[in-house]
Parts: C-alpha cells; sequence; structure tokens
C-alpha cells in the first residue's frame, strides 16, 4: 500500500483584546461570565486542575486577550492517543495582577463523509457521536478534498487568554537594609 502524504491544516479562529467586567464566577464548573464595554456577556472556562491565576472576584475589572486556533492532522489510525493539555501561570503586569492560560484540547476523529465541493464533512467522535461541519475557512476548506472516509483526524483547539485586573495594584514590598559600616586599615578584615 502506497504511503500518503500527511495533511494537516490549521487556522486562527480568534483573536480579540477587551476590557470587561467579572459579573459571576461558578466555582464548581470553572465558568466565568464577563460583560464587555458594550454589554455583550463573554465566557471564559477555566479549568478546575488550573490553580495558579491571580484571584477574581465579581466586580473586577480586567483586561483580556482572547486568542484561538483550531488544526486538524490526519494520523495513522494506530497512533497513540492524543492528549489535551492546560498551562497557566501568574505575574505582575504594570503593577496589576495579571494571569494566562494556555489550553490544547486534543481529540480525535473518524471520517463518515466528505462533501469537498460544498464544504462539508461529517465525523464520528470518541463516543460514537455523529457529527456534521460546515467548514467556513479557507484553509480548512483545502484539507478537505485530501480527506477519505475512514481517515483519522486529531483535532487540536488552541485557546491562549492572558488578563490584568485592573482594579488592583501591586505595590512592591521592598526593604533595603544598610549597615552602618566600620572603617578599617587597607588588607585589615571589614566589619570585625
Amino acid at each position: 500500500m502506497p504511503l500518503r502524504a500527511h495533511a494537516q491544516a490549521s487556522v486562527i479562529t480568534g483573536n480579540q483584546v477587551t476590557q470587561a467586567t467579572v459579573e459571576t464566577i461558578d466555582p464548581t464548573s470553572g465558568e466565568v461570565l464577563l460583560r464587555d464595554g458594550d454589554g455583550s456577556l463573554i465566557t471564559v472556562d477555566i479549568p478546575r486542575t488550573v490553580h495558579n491565576l491571580p484571584h477574581i472576584q465579581p466586580g473586577d475589572r480586567i483586561k483580556i486577550r482572547f486568542f484561538q486556533t483550531i488544526g486538524a492532522d490526519v494520523v495513522p489510525a494506530d497512533s497513540p492517543q492524543p492528549e489535551s493539555t492546560v498551562t497557566s501561570a501568574h505575574g505582575v503586569t504594570n503593577r496589576h495582577p495579571h494571569g494566562m492560560m494556555v489550553s490544547f484540547r486534543r481529540k480525535r476523529v473518524r471520517i463518515a463523509a466528505v462533501d469537498a465541493a460544498h464544504h462539508v464533512v461529517t465525523t464520528v467522535g470518541p463516543d460514537n457521536a455523529t457529527q456534521t461541519i460546515t467548514v467556513h475557512t479557507k484553509a480548512m476548506q483545502a484539507l478537505l478534498p485530501t480527506l477519505k472516509v475512514g481517515d483519522t483526524v486529531d483535532v487540536t483547539t488552541m485557546d491562549a487568554v492572558s488578563f490584568e485586573v485592573l482594579n488592583r495594584v501591586i505595590t512592591p514590598s521592598t526593604t533595603v537594609h544598610e549597615g552602618t559600616g566600620t572603617s578599617s586599615a587597607p588588607g585589615a578584615p571589614a566589619g570585625h
């Protein structure tokens, strides 16, 4: 059987910077509801396993940046299952608490049908649920003619979120200790 060229596609699906107010935080689900300056609601899901982000609470004003990509790779059916990962960090930006989280949600699907002319693909997911998707982005549409029924595809959604809490300021706590010092002759041990 001849080897087939590795097919893959990746595309940016979202990129936004906005200021918003924290409306609610659901500690059970990790869902944070934000209201932006236009009054629109934005939901950010923070996995419960992420613990090292700055503490936020309802009423906090935050500057938030979102970036999202989606990628698809045709892989051998017997290749290792893709793993999802989450990375997070916290720090200080312009004296404001700052946090960032990057998640890679990966799932394996099997191609059940492809209609490249109409940009439609039907997949079967890990739970045997069938999903029919109309592909709108040109980079992903270019992948469709390379797909065959039965192909195994790893789909990766990358979400990067960073934010700073604008209504809180961190004042550095620095203590300087200055010794009184003693004079000593050159070559003599200092301080004793």
